[in-house]
């Protein structure tokens, strides 16, 4: 039932300090017909009697367990009312139009199913942390436009990948793609809902006017690139389909046989066999989500031509990666990938 515009839907998980000062930055707004629901993924800390006590008036749903970001997005975009779905990390503080602009956008232009904010970080807020996701067609992904100043030119751009660190999302489109893929559990969810919708025939955007502040910080531990290559294979086996696969076959081998040296020199290999048992084990589950997925030639070849030839994250430098690979991965994409 939608009976409010916008549904604020923030996931925490021990993040009672954070929402200290996002809340506060949400109630500034200068929009004001929004409900806010925080789905809580059993916290250890307080943030469940800091909400009851300071906020009585926000939705709380208290998880028995940690489901993870992409089951917590599932549980309240599900138990919102409103025509649109806003999800937003509690490590944030959002600008006084920061809604405002993300419903003018989206109400604007009906073929748009998300709209992401600009997002600046925190202790540098004159530098972009992110406007969406760069996506390459071997499916790694990183901050759009990261490390960038931030300036008023331009207005709303397209993004091929979504990044709902702060974005509204169309609940229309979401009844029609689905919702997030709750077997990601972190880190990529949100790239494989963003290609869905390119995929259905919609757009992902960027609107530089909606201002957002993010403690980001990036930290590649074990744990995290586990997470971040099994659903880089996920991605890849759901959204390709078998025309795609025959295409990127052989530098996806070869590929994968550098990242297995890397991750041998890094001290992560056992995370990526882990990534590699996974994705067998599960192969059956794994054929249905590729039957569930609506793919147009004309859409594939869309999103195709937006995709990354290279891997361009500021926060990675590496001599190999910029004079080996990366030309590499750029030949590949001009000679076999890229839509003529």
């Amino acid at each position: 039932m939608v009976d409010t515009a916008v549904s604020v839907v923030i996931v925490s998980y021990n993040s009672r300090d954070d929402l200290s000062e996002c809340i506060p930055s949400l109630m500034a707004q200068d929009y004001s017909d929004f409900e806010t629901i925080i789905v809580d993924n059993n916290s250890v800390d307080d943030t469940v009697s800091f909400i009851k006590n300071s906020f009585p008036s926000i939705k709380l749903i208290k998880n028995i367990e940690n489901y993870g970001p992409a089951k917590g997005y599932n549980i309240g975009i599900r138990s919102s009312r409103g025509k649109y779905v806003v999800l937003l990390n509690p490590d944030t503080v959002v600008a006084k139009a920061w809604l405002s602009e993300l419903v003018k956008t989206t109400e604007d232009d009906r073929g748009i199913a998300a709209c992401q904010s600009r997002v600046l970080l925190y202790d540098n807020p004159d530098t972009i942390n992110t406007e969406g996701n760069d996506v390459n067609y071997l499916g790694f992904t990183w901050c759009r436009n990261y490390g960038k100043k931030n300036t008023d030119d331009g207005g709303v751009q397209e993004t091929l990948g979504l990044s709902v660190c702060s974005a509204i999302l169309n609940r229309d489109v979401l009844e029609q793609v689905g919702l997030f893929d709750e077997h990601f559990f972190m880190y990529l969810d949100d790239t494989d809902l963003g290609l869905r919708m390119w995929l259905a025939g919609y757009k992902v955007v960027c609107n530089p006017k909606s201002i957002v502040y993010h403690k980001y910080k990036f930290t590649p531990g074990r744990q995290k690139l586990y997470y971040l290559e099994r659903n880089r294979l996920l991605v890849l086996l759901k959204i390709y389909d078998k025309r795609m696969w025959l295409k990127i076959f052989p530098i996806f081998v070869l590929m994968e046989m550098g990242l297995f040296l890397v991750s041998i020199y890094q001290g992560w290999f056992r995370e990526k066999i882990k990534s590699y048992a996974w994705i067998i084990r599960r192969w059956r589950l794994i054929k249905y989500k590729r039957r569930s997925v609506r793919r147009d030639k004309r859409y594939m070849c869309r999103m195709l031509k937006m995709m990354s030839p290279a891997i361009t994250f500021e926060e990675i430098q590496n001599p190999i990666l910029d004079k080996l690979v990366n030309p590499m991965l750029k030949a590949y994409y001009q000679l076999i990938i890229r839509p003529r």
